[in-house]
C-alpha cells in the first residue's frame, strides 16, 4: 500500500512539474498611441509623429490588458500632460459616468472577452499643444479613480462582478527610454551573485 501511495504521489508530482505553472499575467490598463495597443511610447521625429503642431486634432486608445475573465465594468483615470489638452472620452458604452481626466466609471451591457485579448474602454480625443520634442518623455499616467475611494485601478468580472485591481501603466509623448537587446546572462550580470 506504502508504495502504491508513493508511486501515485510521484506521477501526481511528475505531472504538476511536466504541465508547468500557470502563467500569471498582471492585468493592467494602459494608453495607446495605435488601434492595435502596440505603442505606448510615441518617439520623437522621425521614428514617429509626435507633437504635430499646437491645435492639431489627435487621438488615443485605452484599453484593460491580461484580464483574462469576463469584464463587465472599469474604473479609473488618467492624468494628462500640458503637451495634450483632452477634449472628449469617444466610443464609450451608455453606462459611463465621468470622464477620464476626472475618474471614469464605465460598465458593459454584455460581458466582454478578456480571455481573447484587449479590451477596447475608449478613445479620447485632445489637442496637441507642442510642436517638437523641447519636453522629452512627457507622462500619461494611468491612475485610481479620485472619487470612487478604491485606491486602484480597477475592473469587474463576471459572472461574480468582483471589483478586481489592474496596474496603470505609464505612457510617454517623445519617448527617449533607449531600449538595446540583451540575453539573461547580461541582464544577471548586473545583479552579481
Amino acid at each position: 500500500m506504502c508504495k502504491r501511495v508513493f508511486a501515485t504521489g510521484f506521477a501526481l508530482l511528475i505531472l504538476v512539474l511536466s504541465v508547468g505553472t500557470a502563467s500569471a499575467q498582471t492585468p493592467f490598463i494602459a494608453v495607446y498611441f495605435d488601434h492595435a495597443y502596440q505603442v505606448e511610447g510615441n518617439p520623437p521625429a522621425p521614428a514617429g509623429d509626435p507633437c504635430p503642431g499646437i491645435d492639431v486634432v489627435g487621438y488615443l486608445y485605452i484599453a484593460l490588458v491580461n484580464s483574462n475573465t469576463f469584464v463587465t465594468g472599469v474604473e479609473f483615470a488618467v492624468n494628462y500632460p500640458p503637451e495634450i489638452f483632452w477634449m472628449a472620452d469617444l466610443d464609450t458604452q451608455p453606462v459611463t459616468v465621468g470622464n477620464t481626466p476626472n475618474g471614469f466609471s464605465m460598465g458593459w451591457a454584455a460581458p466582454q472577452n478578456g480571455f481573447a485579448g484587449a479590451v477596447f474602454i475608449c478613445r479620447p480625443m485632445f489637442l496637441w499643444k507642442c510642436e517638437d520634442c523641447s519636453v522629452p518623455n512627457a507622462p500619461i499616467v494611468v491612475t485610481p479613480h479620485p472619487a470612487t475611494g478604491t485606491g486602484f485601478v480597477a475592473f469587474t468580472d463576471f459572472p461574480d462582478y468582483n471589483l478586481i485591481p489592474a496596474v496603470g501603466l505609464t505612457s510617454l509623448i517623445c519617448a527617449t527610454v533607449p531600449t538595446n537587446e540583451t540575453t539573461w546572462g547580461q541582464i544577471k550580470s548586473l545583479y552579481g551573485e
